[in-house]
């Protein structure tokens, strides 16, 4: 019997083996993400300071796109050849960038250490205060209100959990030492990071035409223009939330370090420190740097402490509603709740970083998606805005019964 060779059917064949080897791989990577994950951290770690190089040149792109405009407003940067002009723009910009790192090394982290040593110092001292605080609230419970057995057993189950906690701060501080020894150690891959991003950096409108010419040599010119209208949403999305998260958290940090000054709270270049740090992190960040915050100031004064969480609530919410809209905007369009997921979604999966390109990173698929759903919905002349659907969709009138 002689079989007759049709190409649709081959080329249905492909598709469907294509899927089914996609969705075997799929599965397979899923039952075994411990595995794929070390492999790709193995693949990449080779390439960390040229990756670490892009991000540099990323972040530091801003700057010295703002440099240039300043620069061409002077005659003088006029008379420069037009190849120096953006070798000056870049030399400003890593020497701004310096001095504003050297300042923050100077001043900020001395301060930080010794108030960290400090704390270290006075652990047992805090341990002491923790637990006669403890025990005058037990003794000021009126007599028979709760059985002295009961009093006994809570005071004992207090006093294991501050210990616990102070054991756990202990053995927390030589972490400390151990990662500011690997950023010591990390010299030489921040080094050839930083050449990285000068030669992104001077040259970074011929690496972009070399990225469209690769593309337009295999896809067509159709999908170029889509992955280009991708990318310009992407860059978008992460460049003014990046930006102008990091912005927000130095004023909150320094806001925060002028409030704990007039009212003379303890620690406070390190408490300030840490609030503007996890300010970074959205949504769940000022939080997270309000509980070690509490702590550090409740050890010397539980007054203090609870005073301190009344200001970051204020804090928070001038942030929230004033300093932090009037920065990012409407940055990534998305609502409370998408905000909330995002950072669980790839918190969970990739930790603190995950929390913070979490909201960008779903921003730019949210934004897609919705320019996908409103292209389809004008294809098929119906109504785009989310009011429409409010009501039940009525039956059509011109189907077949």
């Amino acid at each position: 019997m002689k079989i007759e060779h049709n190409p649709k059917y081959h080329t249905i064949s492909a598709y469907a083996l294509g899927v089914l080897l996609l969705a075997i791989g799929f599965h397979w990577g899923l039952s075994n993400f411990g595995l794929v994950w070390s492999g790709l951290l193995r693949v990449i770690r080779p390439i960390r300071p040229i990756l670490y190089g892009f991000v540099l040149a990323y972040l530091l792109n801003p700057v010295m796109m703002w440099m240039e405009e300043l620069l061409e407003k002077s005659a003088f940067y006029r008379k420069i050849p037009g190849r120096l002009r953006r070798g000056l723009s870049v030399l400003l910009t890593y020497l701004i960038t310096s001095a504003v790192l050297v300042s923050f090394l100077v001043i900020i982290l001395p301060q930080v250490a010794s108030n960290a040593a400090a704390l270290a110092g006075q652990l047992q001292n805090y341990v002491a205060a923790a637990e006669r605080f403890v025990n005058n609230m037990i003794d000021n419970i009126p007599e028979g209100l709760i059985p002295r057995d009961y009093i006994d057993q809570i005071t004992l189950m207090i006093g294991d959990s501050i210990q616990r906690l102070f054991a756990w701060i202990s053995a927390g501080l030589p972490m400390l030492f151990s990662l500011a020894w690997q950023f010591g150690s990390g010299l030489i891959s921040a080094c050839v990071a930083v050449i990285v991003s000068i030669y992104l950096l001077l040259a970074k409108e011929t690496f972009i035409a070399q990225v469209r010419k690769l593309l337009c040599a295999f896809l067509p010119r159709q999908k170029v223009r889509r992955l280009m209208s991708v990318t310009r949403t992407t860059h978008m999305m992460f460049g003014r939330f990046i930006t102008g998260k990091i912005v927000d958290s130095i004023i909150i940090g320094i806001l925060c370090f002028i409030g704990l000054s007039v009212m003379k709270m303890p620690n406070v270049v390190l408490v300030s420190f840490i609030v503007g740090v996890t300010n970074v992190l959205p949504y769940f960040g000022p939080f997270i740097g309000a509980v070690p915050g509490f702590f550090l100031i409740a050890f010397v004064s539980p007054v203090q402490g609870l005073i301190f969480l009344v200001f970051i609530l204020v804090l928070q919410q001038i942030d929230g509603n004033i300093i932090g809209p009037m920065i990012l905007g409407d940055s990534t369009g998305l609502s409370a709740f998408w905000v909330v997921f995002a950072i669980l979604l790839f918190g969970g999966v990739f930790g603190p970083v995950g929390m913070f390109i979490g909201v960008p990173t779903f921003g730019v698929f949210y934004a897609l998606l919705k320019e996908t759903i409103t292209e389809r919905l004008r294809s098929k002349h119906l109504p785009v805005d989310t009011r429409d659907y409010l009501t039940p969709i009525p039956e059509d009138e011109t189907a077949e019964p």
